[in-house]
């Protein structure tokens, strides 16, 4: 029995990498080429939530990918490029996510939150999906701040593979 499930555990791994690397490709052929400011992160830039969450996942050179039977949550980092990427403007970044979910219909749900760093408020705006395979989802943006974040709950059997920030 452990044989078995230590193959379907190696297959599951090969099927998810070569995916998320065939898919990256083509997310990065496809990434928008008219926004002023945007910065690419690999979906292994994010990270466990809780202490319970890390064993639940499995991480490449370019994903995150949660192989449990039950919701992981992860945070990712938004990192601006250059001092005055959002400046001139009143708004700040949105985000596009691109996910692999498989073998359910559960969903998966990110939130783009942005904060002023001395708690003078906070501003969040959601995406969700529960497209099978690989889709992308991208939130509406948020309002201007100083810190940003991507907070994402992960069905059982999905992942992250890619995510941009658009502040422009």
């Amino acid at each position: 029995m452990t044989i078995f499930l230590e193959n379907i555990s190696k297959r599951t791994k090969a099927i998810v990498a070569l995916t998320v690397t065939l898919m990256s490709t083509t997310a990065i052929a496809t990434s928008p080429a008219m926004a002023d400011s945007y910065k690419a992160f690999p979906g292994s830039m994010c990270q466990h939530s809780t202490s319970t969450d890390l064993p639940k996942l499995v991480r490449g050179a370019n994903y995150v990918y949660n192989s449990s039977t039950s919701y992981a949550y992860v945070a990712c980092p938004i990192v601006r490029g250059v001092p005055g990427d959002d400046e001139g403007t009143t708004t700040g970044p949105y985000t596009t996510v691109y996910v692999l979910k498989n073998y359910n219909n559960q969903t998966v749900t990110c939130t783009l939150s942005g904060y002023w760093s001395n708690n003078g408020g906070a501003s969040s705006q959601s995406t969700s999906t529960s497209t099978q395979g690989m889709s992308s989802m991208s939130t509406a943006r948020v309002a201007k701040r100083n810190i940003y974040g991507l907070f994402c709950s992960l069905a059982p059997h999905s992942g992250i593979y890619s995510y941009y920030s658009f502040f422009k």
